[in-house]
């Protein structure tokens, strides 16, 4: 006599995990689009033949990737998958730069001028500094508001201005940091001086009416600060950096093992 056919390791696993695989495809094959909401969860459910409990079980293992984000009294919402990843050295704009992303960069400022004191102070005190600030944009939606300082003159006695202004950069063209919103990770390398490490301080801020402005938000609304100090081999500071990302369009993920742990800027898809 044969016994019951035994069961395939998918079929094995715990009802939940294979909703969450199954909701992830969808995802990942386009299914649901980045913005989009997901069914209503009674829907789910009813589909996958489980609990209500059982499915919030999957909805949570998406939520914690940073896949899917809840908005109260709306549903759930698939979040646009670009992300900043704190556990590698780049750039807010090589980060966001996904294939497929729609991100652009609007330059605000970029003037040389007096640094405040305690910017002047973590960049080794130079009398001057090249101030930068840049808006980043996904799909049209701004979502960063970036604020850079360089010392005049950069390590080398390079002028940073080589990077931004193109009436100082050879040629006359825009320099590499320019409008054509390239970053200046990528620009520092191109002149010999690729940034070899970095300090980065996250804390919880409400917008003033100058960022709320730029980011199309309300002043008083919460936000994150992300506060940066990018630094050569040689140990020689040459960036100091704000980056302001608004309450309603970034979540912190982190994901854990047993001997590591990654954490990055989730992008969430605009309020309906």
């Amino acid at each position: 006599m044969t016994g019951p056919p035994r069961r395939t390791a998918v079929e094995r696993q715990p009802k939940y995990l294979r909703i969450y695989t199954e909701l992830r495809d969808r995802i990942a094959s386009g299914k649901w689009p980045a913005g989009s909401p997901l069914p209503a969860q009674r829907e789910l459910a009813d589909e996958f033949s489980v609990s209500m409990m059982t499915l919030r079980q999957a909805l949570q293992l998406l939520a914690d990737e940073g896949l899917v984000a809840a908005r109260p009294g709306l549903g759930t919402y698939v979040t646009s998958q670009y992300a900043h990843d704190l556990g590698h050295l780049r750039g807010f704009g090589a980060d966001l730069a996904r294939p497929g992303a729609e991100v652009s960069s609007r330059l605000l400022v970029a003037a040389v001028a007096i640094p405040p004191g305690p910017v002047a102070a973590r960049l080794g005190s130079p009398e001057q500094a090249l101030h930068i600030r840049r808006l980043r944009l996904v799909a049209g939606r701004p979502v960063v508001l970036q604020t850079s300082w360089l010392p005049v003159p950069l390590p080398g006695g390079l002028d940073p201005r080589i990077l931004v202004m193109p009436s100082a950069g050879q040629g006359g063209g825009p320099g590499p940091a320019g409008r054509d919103g390239s970053g200046l990770y990528q620009a520092l390398a191109g002149i010999g001086l690729a940034v070899a490490r970095a300090t980065e301080t996250i804390t919880p801020v409400l917008l003033d009416a100058a960022a709320a402005r730029d980011l199309g938000r309300t002043a008083g609304s919460l936000a994150l600060l992300s506060h940066r100090v990018s630094f050569t081999a040689d140990g020689e500071p040459v960036i100091d950096d704000h980056a302001v990302f608004p309450g309603d369009s970034v979540a912190i993920t982190a994901t854990r093992s047993p001997d590591e742990i990654a954490v990055a800027y989730t992008l969430t898809p605009p309020p309906g």
